[in-house]
């Protein structure tokens, strides 16, 4: 099954405490077996469980494609080692970069895949080059839907993307362009236009906040290309 709907300790804002690349994900710690097994069968890829800063979101703080993540300059040193070790552990070659800036929540403020990021626009020019180089992919700076935070409003795979309801053509088109895939605008969780915050998704497959309805999934299955 490549969508399944998912809470973690109640909560339908599953994109809060993880994220999803092609090779790995990042999630929490602390969650049920159960939940990790979820993960597993539908993201295909090794579940790492961590804090970042002694905290479960692990999806505000880090930003991740396939090259790399990005997380807060005062990550703990603990935190930093088991990450690396653990992708190590997995045979992966995985940058893992703490990033110094005033900006910590990563997970909002950046929309990234492995061709391309979309970073808020509130990041310096001279950390856009910095973020260019550690993910490995073209950076632009922007908003969406008037949003700062991208990295909330949308979430993007290298199948597809899905933004917030009040995005513009324009935009969507700007951002096909960017990310080289089809993006639709939508919600989760009930009617919740954050969708980035609402799931967790790769190429393989998505966890979707248990709030999110039916034709909400329809609309998601399409948007990350799980139709046809």
């Amino acid at each position: 099954m490549h969508i399944e709907r998912l809470d973690f300790e109640n909560s339908p804002y599953l994109g809060v405490f993880g994220l999803a690349t092609d090779k790995f994900a990042l999630v929490r710690e602390g969650l049920q077996e159960k939940k990790l097994n979820v993960l597993r069968e539908v993201l295909k890829v090794p579940i790492i469980e961590t804090s970042i800063m002694k905290s479960r979101i692990v999806g505000i703080f880090a930003a991740a494609n396939s090259n790399a993540v990005v997380v807060p300059y005062y990550i703990w040193d603990s935190e930093l080692e088991k990450i690396k070790t653990s992708l190590e552990e997995n045979g992966l070659d995985v940058r893992v970069e703490p990033v110094l800036s005033k900006l910590t929540a990563f997970g909002n403020l950046i929309l990234v895949n492995d061709k391309a990021a979309l970073i808020s626009s509130k990041f310096t020019r001279e950390e856009a080059k910095q973020l260019e180089d550690i993910f490995g992919v073209e950076v632009e700076r922007g908003v969406i839907a008037n949003y700062h935070a991208v990295g909330s409003v949308g979430v993007v795979t290298n199948k597809g993307g899905l933004v917030h309801p009040e995005a513009t053509d324009e935009e969507l088109e700007w951002l096909e362009d960017l990310f080289k895939v089809d993006f639709y605008v939508g919600t989760a969780n009930m009617g919740v236009p954050f969708v980035g915050s609402c799931m967790i998704a790769n190429s393989f497959g998505v966890v979707v906040g248990h709030l999110t309805t039916g034709p909400e999934i329809v609309k998601i299955e399409e948007a990350l290309g799980f139709l046809g």
